[in-house]
């Protein structure tokens, strides 16, 4: 048989999701990956397989556009109350939607991994992917059409690549009042990380009908090799003469990193781990990690993070 064309289609794609539209730095290539269990006898071992659930992961690497914060970084999220649900009571599609309009919606995704980020020049803004999950709809069953996934086709309009919302810049670090750290630079910038306990919740018959947040809440990372500070301050703020059962928290405040219109604050932040290097190259500071901490306010627990 011949070879039509028409059927080598091709091109990239926008997303939408929350109301913000967003642009990918690589191609996007959803994978629809049922979860197979095994069906097996003691006589002839695995005979069939079953399908037991279906979780769709889209992995966004996001091009450097400093826009659609509350969309990117909800404060469901960055002040996450453990035990509540992640994906709510009304369902949030997510529609990648092609130049030549081919258009795929997921009826019901929800972010499961915020996105890391450098603050600094010489890399990436979005350090690594943000992940959307998508599951099955509210109120559906697993063998309904459109319960996961719709395909079709729609019209496709050029959407404003704004590239005022571009960020690359110096930024700089202020933790707390903390001696030789209220003003501070990184010599590779600032990596920004952070740690989410989405837990899928499962029904039998159902798969995974929701995430909810779990014990380990958000944590928020930030790891630098910071000019200012000497080796005796920071070892000093490390607490490494502090008796072993001391609370992370004694020696937290917030970490605040700035740059032209970029603010992020890690509330509550504490040195996790310090580094020295003996070489021709590296500094003699060598990296340094903080992690946060939850803080309570009259007794209500506080904040994560803010991004801005």
């Amino acid at each position: 048989m011949g070879v039509s064309r028409a059927s080598l289609g091709r091109g990239p794609a926008i997303v939408t999701f929350g109301g913000a539209t967003l642009f990918t730095r690589d191609d996007l290539v959803p994978r629809h990956a049922p979860e197979w269990q095994a069906v097996a006898s003691s006589l002839h071992g695995q005979t069939d397989k079953f399908k037991g659930d279906l979780v769709i992961k889209h992995s966004l690497t996001l091009f450097g556009h400093w826009s659609s914060l509350g969309v990117l970084f909800p404060a469901a999220l960055l002040n996450p109350v453990v035990g509540t649900s992640l994906f709510g009571a009304a369902d949030n599609p997510l529609v990648i939607l092609a130049r030549n309009g081919d258009r795929i919606t997921y009826p019901n995704s929800q972010i499961t991994k915020l996105a890391d980020l450098y603050l600094g020049v010489d890399s990436e803004l979005f350090a690594a992917a943000v992940e959307v999950t998508s599951i099955i709809k509210n109120n559906a069953n697993p063998e309904d059409a459109g319960a996961y996934f719709v395909r079709d086709t729609g019209a496709y309009a050029e959407t404003t690549f704004a590239m005022t919302n571009f960020k690359k810049c110096r930024f700089s670090a202020a933790w707390g009042a903390k001696t030789g750290f209220t003003s501070f630079i990184g010599q590779k910038g600032f990596s920004l990380s952070w740690a989410l306990d989405a837990k899928p919740d499962k029904v039998d018959g159902y798969g995974t009908v929701d995430f909810y947040v779990g014990s380990g809440g958000l944590v928020g990372s930030c790891k630098a090799v910071p000019i200012g500070p000497t080796m005796a301050q920071i070892d000093t703020q490390q607490g490494v003469g502090s008796a072993h059962g001391a609370l992370l928290s004694t020696g937290a405040a917030d970490l605040t990193i700035t740059g032209t219109g970029v603010s992020v604050v890690l509330k509550n932040a504490s040195m996790v781990e310090t580094g020295t290097a003996f070489g021709i190259d590296p500094l003699r500071v060598g990296e340094v990690s903080w992690e946060t901490t939850r803080g309570f306010a009259a007794g209500v627990v506080s904040a994560v993070a803010t991004v801005a």
